[in-house]
């Protein structure tokens, strides 16, 4: 129980059993957890006062840690492109190792080169080498990191304690601030150029766990690698970690901490995005161990990596077993929250041990770009060689013998995989980056982990509601004609796009437009079907159409207009460029919507024309903001549906 004057119940024991416990050494004691106690007639003296404030900051530090350790908001470090010795630290608060809190109130612009303010914060913190350089000359690697400190102000009047004593003038109150530093980082490379140092303390900080040149007592930010005060790069999540669990994986099986796998994840996500703006040729190709030491268990890597002549890869080691699969891009977040629980890629390995490493390179496409994938395709996955296969020594007899029945085999089949060969490099070159992942050395089936079950739904139901909303639209003479010349699987498809709330209970004209494009098809097929739903199956689609329907109800409303837009073949385009205008924007291009549906002339094609160069005009805006965020940020945004 908790009583309200003694606080936590604690056991209330006497001198004599205290001398007892502390004789047999079964008395735990500890120093800080010591405070005054106060009786009527004790005379209150400052020195009992700091005793209580310095109890109640020892246990505050012994609470905040529990909660974690790192980053609990903002704290964003980014480097100003226009000044080469300063950062900007946003606004944010953290808790160091020790349990000190540290704040930064307002965002801070740091000139690494204030040689009087850096000089004397290192000395005064201990971290300086004397005779040490100055900041305008540093070199080498640096933690930029937050140091809780105090300081007294406010004077006020101190009275005499004694009669002959005199009045005098004391500090009236401690006030905590937070003092930015910079720690010399004592990696093993120092001799090595700045950039390659990079990727063998992300090895060290990520694989080995080191811990160097981080004190308890700071919060580090980011690490800076500075020539002659100037910043050469700056690498955030090297050092930074958000605030989360120190505990080992829930297996115990000695994995380095969920923080620190999820902070090499973010760290290579940068570093990746900065190499591939130094090589901003799309045909570059590049080996990942010239540019890292180690790999995260998944992340990015550049398409340009796999060519597309001979399907062979030059990003992982030779030796390593690699092969490429097309996956559900709503599958990628599960994946990349199971590699949490594999460890590294490590490239400085010999090649004995990487041949145990397997890897899957993946494409994530939508649900039914998938359906449309797995009927063209022959395999959703294929093999990758390597483009820099081993020395005929380093061959394994099953190689050599699998090559030689091959020489005995005729090139007769040789077409036949042609098609797939298109499908595939046309996915290839329609991407810039695609994810990889660590498999797992147990392999297993399907059908022993897992068990088919089949989720029926009312198909009744389904197909009458499907059918009143072709009679409500007018399309059952047309829908009519396309089950006559499509195939029975076709038909299937359609009756299950349209059981979707978006075309059984939505935009009339998105409706119609899929029926347009479906019957203009030459050949009606499942695969042909699932062409037109991949189109209108983009993420939130039809909230652009709707947001035009409701500005505009005469769109629907209107049988002349409503045949127009649906005719024009651009309704995916339509109803992108509608959900993504301003509503300044929206309101104009509405108005010329209208416009272009009411003249006499107005025709399928004039709108299509119209739809198109708005929705090119929008394209080129949303590239040149990218750039221009990718410039200031230095951060290529990798697009990772689902993950939040």
């Amino acid at each position: 129980m908790i009583d309200s004057k003694r606080g936590v119940a604690r056991e209330l024991i006497g001198l004599k059993e205290y001398n007892e416990l502390s004789a047999k050494g079964v008395l735990a004691n500890d120093d800080r957890r010591r405070r005054p106690l106060w009786f009527d007639g004790r005379f209150l003296d400052a020195a009992a006062l700091n005793s209580e404030q310095n109890y109640i900051l020892g246990r505050q530090a012994d609470i905040a840690r529990v909660a974690g350790i790192g980053v609990v908001a903002g704290l964003a470090v980014s480097r100003n492109e226009s000044l080469a010795r300063s950062v900007t630290i946003q606004q944010g608060h953290g808790i160091t190792p020790a349990g000190g809190l540290v704040m930064i109130s307002e965002d801070l612009e740091i000139d690494l080169a204030d040689v009087p303010e850096i000089q004397k914060l290192d000395a005064s913190f201990g971290l300086s080498e004397l005779p040490k350089q100055s900041a305008i000359n540093r070199s080498g690697l640096y933690i930029l990191a937050l140091r809780p400190v105090e300081f007294t102000g406010n004077p006020v009047a101190s009275y005499p304690t004694s009669i002959n004593g005199t009045r005098s003038v004391e500090d009236g109150q401690i006030i905590e601030a937070t003092a930015i530093t910079l720690i010399p980082y004592p990696d093993q490379s120092a001799r090595v150029e700045l950039g390659e140092r990079r990727k063998l303390v992300a090895r060290e900080v990520f694989v080995d766990g080191s811990q160097l040149g981080q004190p308890e007592g700071v919060l580090p930010l980011a690490m800076v690698a500075l020539n002659m005060g100037v910043i050469q790069w700056l690498d955030v999540f090297m050092v930074r970690r958000e605030v989360g669990a120190l505990d080992h994986d829930v297996f115990g099986l000695g994995l380095s901490p969920r923080a620190l796998r999820e902070a090499f994840l973010r760290q290579y996500y940068d570093h990746l995005a900065e190499v591939l703006s130094q090589n901003s040729s799309s045909a570059a190709r590049f080996v990942a161990a010239d540019q890292f030491a180690a790999l995260p268990a998944a992340g990015p890597m550049p398409a340009s990596a796999i060519n597309t002549d001979d399907f062979s890869q030059s990003f992982f080691p030779a030796e390593m077993e690699v092969d490429l699969s097309i996956i559900a891009d709503d599958e990628l977040p599960a994946l990349i929250e199971d590699s949490y629980t594999l460890p590294p890629v490590d490239l400085t390995l010999e090649p004995d041990f990487q041949e145990s490493t397997s890897i899957l390179i993946m494409i994530p496409v939508s649900r039914s770009k998938l359906r449309q994938l797995s009927l063209s395709l022959k395999s959703l996955g294929r093999d990758l060689i390597a483009a820099a296969p081993g020395l005929v020594s380093r061959r394994k007899p099953i190689a050599a013998l699998q090559l030689l029945s091959q020489r005995r085999i005729t090139g007769i089949a040789t077409t036949t995989t042609e098609p797939d060969k298109t499908a595939w490099k046309q996915l290839l070159q329609d991407v810039e980056l695609l994810w990889y992942v660590r498999r797992r050395n147990l392999n297993y089936k399907e059908e022993v982990s897992a068990q088919t079950v089949s989720i029926l739904r009312e198909e009744a139901s389904i197909e009458a509601n499907v059918t009143d909303r072709f009679k409500e639209l007018g399309l059952t003479t047309m829908v009519g004609n396309i089950k006559r010349r499509g195939t029975t699987s076709a038909e299937a498809e359609i009756i299950s796009m349209f059981s979707s709330p978006v075309l059984l209970s939505g935009s009339s004209i998105a409706a119609k437009a899929v029926i347009n494009e479906i019957n203009s098809l030459e050949t009606v097929d499942r695969a042909s079907v699932l062409k037109v739903t991949e189109r209108f199956s983009a993420n939130e689609f039809g909230t652009g159409m709707s947001r035009l329907e409701k500005a505009n109800p005469e769109l629907s409303s209107s049988k002349k207009k409503l045949d127009l837009l649906a005719g024009s073949g651009k309704l995916p385009e339509l109803d992108e460029v509608a959900k993504s205008l301003t509503p300044k924007e929206f309101d104009k291009f509405s108005s010329q919507l209208s416009e272009a549906t009411s003249g006499a002339d107005a025709s399928s094609e004039t709108i299509a024309r119209l739809i198109e160069d708005k929705h090119a005009s929008l394209n080129r805006t949303s590239t040149t903001l990218a750039r221009s965020k990718a410039l200031e940020s230095k951060r290529k945004i990798i697009s990772r549906p689902g993950i939040g």
